[in-house]
Parts: structure tokens; sequence; C-alpha cells
């Protein structure tokens, strides 16, 4: 009986304690879905502005429950960072066990649904990137005033002059990728390499077609669009063509090249169209494949360019250039087994 009491109580401050965060987490999704449905979804304001969401909220609740003492900030950014945390790890979990539809763009409900929580489960991956560095800032911060006084912040000042210096550099940070804002360059190429023994010819008759690798992926990939055909394959001379069908959660499209600079060493494809579900964030230019004999056969360097489309600058190009990095790559294993093989 005393048990069950205490379990209740137990229950209840973990309930009570859970709901600043839902509540937090709730909102700073539903303005990011907002601002997904604008031509804004691309900029900081979807992926860095729902942060300024969680500190209010939490704010709010630190005064509702008047606990704004000294060191309130310091709280107030560790709060936001187990909100940030716990959407981001439900969301991520969720994505990536979640089956994957071939055409979450026709309307169907479940296909909509995975397109939302895989790019929720972003969003929440940058605010959480950006209030773990928000609170190490923070900590720096009062252990500095600490150092200088040689005594804890024992004035709210403190807090406010944190939480003021904090919440003017989220509403920069929000203006990245905005009209007339500021950007990065977004600019970006990634290479891989292999030695494969045998002639350049021989690799060059590989490179005339385009198949499935035949073996197992990254398995980082398996949450992007893969492709899935390639309806058209000219070879790899002067004007030829080739158009792959990508297939993904976000829905299917069609990516389509053409050579448009050849050389005995070098085939360059442009891309002309960009349908598939990559091209709302990553503009691909063009796939260059460089075929070089050196002692004991040819080296096979293949080249991507491509185009970030989303900011934060120093949270995507990172990722997608360790995508690409992995994609590029497959690529190259792709021709070297099959030439080898």
């Amino acid at each position: 009986m005393v048990l069950g009491f205490y379990y209740n109580i137990a229950i209840m401050l973990i309930h009570v304690r859970l709901i600043p965060h839902l509540l937090a987490g709730a909102l700073a999704l539903l303005y990011a879905w907002g601002v997904a449905q604008t031509q804004l979804l691309t900029t900081g304001l979807q992926f860095v502005a729902p942060l300024l969401i969680i500190i209010a909220v939490h704010l709010a609740w630190l005064a509702w429950v008047r606990e704004l003492v000294a060191g309130f900030s310091l709280r107030l950014y560790q709060r936001s960072v187990l909100t940030a945390g716990l959407i981001a790890g439900v969301l991520f979990v969720s994505s990536v066990f979640a089956p994957k539809p071939a055409h979450a763009d026709t309307g169907e409900i479940v296909g909509v649904l995975l397109m939302v929580v895989f790019c929720a489960a972003m969003i929440a991956a940058v605010v959480g990137a950006v209030a773990i560095g928000l609170y190490l800032i923070g900590r720096i911060f009062f252990w500095l005033i600490g150092f200088v006084t040689g005594r804890g912040p024992k004035n709210r000042m403190y807090d406010v002059a944190s939480l003021s210096v904090a919440v003017g550099l989220l509403g920069v940070a929000s203006l990245e990728g905005l009209p007339g804002g500021f950007a990065f360059s977004t600019q970006n190429q990634v290479r891989a390499a292999h030695v494969i023994q045998a002639t350049p010819d021989h690799v060059w008759q590989t490179l005339q077609t385009a198949t499935s690798p035949d073996f197992p992926l990254p398995s980082i990939l398996s949450v992007f669009p893969r492709p899935v055909e390639v309806s058209t394959d000219e070879g790899v001379d002067l004007g030829a063509m080739r158009v792959v069908r990508f297939e993904g959660r976000e829905g299917e499209g069609f990516l389509t090249l053409q050579v448009t600079e050849r050389t005995p060493t070098m085939a360059a494809f442009t891309v002309l169209s960009d349908t598939s579900p990559f091209a709302d964030w990553i503009g691909h230019r063009a796939l260059t494949y460089h075929v070089v004999p050196e002692a004991g056969g040819v080296r096979l360097t293949v080249s991507l360019d491509y185009d970030r489309k989303l900011a934060p600058a120093w949270f995507f190009d990172p990722v997608m250039e360790a995508a690409a990095v992995l994609a590029v790559d497959v690529l190259a294993r792709d021709v070297k087994a099959r030439t080898e093989g």
C-alpha cells in the first residue's frame, strides 16, 4: 500500500518533469513544419530558430514554478539539450526503423507521415547540436566569471547577460540562407579513387553500363533515396545520355545526365535535370570519371560536384560531404568489382 503510494507519486513527478520537454518539443516541431510549407524551408529559420522556441518555453516554465534563481540560464540550456535529445532520439529511431515507401509523395498517408518524421529528425539533430554548443558555451561563461571574480555568479544579471547573448547569436544564425541574408559557399566536390588491375580499355568498357552494386552498401546510405533503375544508358561517349530513377521515403524521381566532355582519360557527366528526392536539399552538378594508367593497372577516380541547399552550413556541409563520399566510393568500387570480376 505504501509502496504503491510512493510509486504513484514518482510517476506523477516524472510526468510533471516531462511536461515542459513535451510542450517545448511539440511547439518547436510545429513551428518547423509551418516554415517547411514556405519557400524558407532550406534556411536557418527551419533548422536553428526552433531552439529559440524551446528556450522560450523552458524559460516560461521556470518562471511559472518560480525557479528563476541565480544560475537559471545554465539550467535553461541544460533543459533545452534534454528536449532536443529527446525528440531527436525518438524521431531518428522512428525514421531508421520505419519502412520506406517508394511513392511517399502520391498522397498515401503512411508515406507522408514517414517523410514528416524523417524531416523532423533532421531538424531535431541540428537543434540538438546547437543546444549542446550553447550549453558548453554557458558553462565556459560561468567558469570565466568565477575565475575572474573568485566566486560563482550570485546575481541574475549574469544569467540575463548570458541569455541575451545566446538569443542574439541564435537569432543571427537563424537568418542564414534567407533571401538578402547571409550564406556560406554552397559548392562542394568529393572524390573516391581505386586501383583496378586491368587495362584502360577494359575499364572504359565496364563504364559503358551502370548497374546496381553486387555488394552490401554502407548502412548509413539506407536513410537516403537509392537508385533503383537506369532507364536510359547510352554509354560514356560524347553526348551519351544516362537517366537514373531514385526511390525513397520522400518519393521518387529521375536524375538525367549527359556526357558533355570526353577525353582518353576522362568522361564528365553534366546533370541536365534532377527530379529525384535529393533535389530539395542537394543540387547535383556533375559526375566525372577519370581513368589514368599507372604501374600495375589503372587508377579510377570518381568525383561528384554538387551544391548544398540547406542551412546551416556548419552542420549540413560535413553531413552531405560524408554521404557523398560514401556514394562515389560505391560507384568506384562497383566499377572495380565488375572489371576485375
